[in-house]
């Protein structure tokens, strides 16, 4: 039996038109591909139905973000492993295989993910200790694999039914910490999370939409919002407010002063980071959509 036989290649698309195409023509050779399409306005859907008529194309009606769009796809995966890859993240077949054959090795993991090569940043790794609640930057240098608490979901290979037991990603989380979550959750199910250093992939970082205010605003603010709902569900509440109004302290008034000097890009961001700040003090949830 063939690698091949064994993944579905699940992508979740949103505007991606440009790039989507580079991730996915390494891996015409999977068992099934899914592309989860979360509402795209770029002609993402028909490029993806021209150019790749084998993929399973599923067309949310509105922008669930990473998480709801990942458990779209999950829906549909038959096969033992799933592999996961952003449209803005590229990896050869030689790693993929490498990456199954891992995966297979260990029996209690989840998952196995490799570094990521982003321009002019170098290679990352994030991980995170025993019991922690954030997750950070390897700074040593590491030979071979390793087991951590915390692995990015940029480009994961899944055991699908340790995937679906923990319910997959919460949808509450539109977008950024989702990966966070999973990795507590994977860790409090009994499952262990293996990092490849040895193993490459290239992340174009936030590459998979065009830059513009709008994508400014909805990454800053999710990811203060995502990094306090994060702790607040996983036992620190306590820590989570006070954490809340550190920031809305630190960036409000930022954000004020560069409204006065009519700064807009520091202001998109102090004032997203405050706001998202107030909305989970507030206990509101976001619901983005389109």
């Amino acid at each position: 039996m063939s690698f091949w036989d064994e993944i579905t290649i699940l992508s979740v698309s949103y505007n991606t038109k440009e790039i989507i195409g580079s991730s996915l023509k390494p891996f015409l050779q999977a068992e099934e591909i899914i592309v989860v399409d979360n509402a795209s306005a770029d002609q993402s859907v028909d490029y993806i139905r021209a150019e790749f008529p084998q993929v399973t194309l599923i067309e949310n009606k509105r922008n669930l973000g990473y998480g709801g769009g990942f458990n779209t796809g999950l829906a549909y995966v038959k096969t033992p492993y799933l592999f996961a890859i952003s449209p803005d993240t590229e990896i050869s077949v030689e790693a993929l295989e490498a990456l199954y054959h891992a995966l297979k090795s260990y029996d209690g993991a989840a998952l196995v993910s490799p570094a990521l090569e982003v321009p002019r940043q170098g290679v990352e790794m994030w991980v995170m200790g025993a019991n922690e609640l954030s997750h950070r930057l390897c700074d040593v240098q590491c030979d071979g694999p390793f087991c951590s608490w915390f692995s990015s979901a940029a480009i994961t290979l899944y055991r699908t039914e340790a995937i679906k037991e923990i319910g997959g990603f919460d949808e509450n989380i539109f977008l950024y910490q989702e990966d966070l979550d999973l990795a507590l959750r994977i860790t409090k199910a009994g499952y262990s999370m293996i990092n490849m250093p040895n193993i490459l992939a290239h992340h174009m970082n936030s590459g998979s939409t065009a830059p513009s205010v709008s994508q400014h605003w909805r990454k800053d603010w999710n990811l203060a919002w995502g990094s306090l709902y994060v702790l607040e569900k996983h036992g620190a509440p306590g820590v989570a407010r006070a954490k809340a109004w550190k920031l809305i302290g630190a960036k409000a008034p930022k954000a004020l002063f560069y409204a006065l000097v009519l700064d807009r890009k520091r202001l998109v961001r102090d004032f997203a980071v405050t706001h998202g700040a107030v909305s989970f003090l507030l206990g509101r949830i976001p619901k983005w959509g389109n």
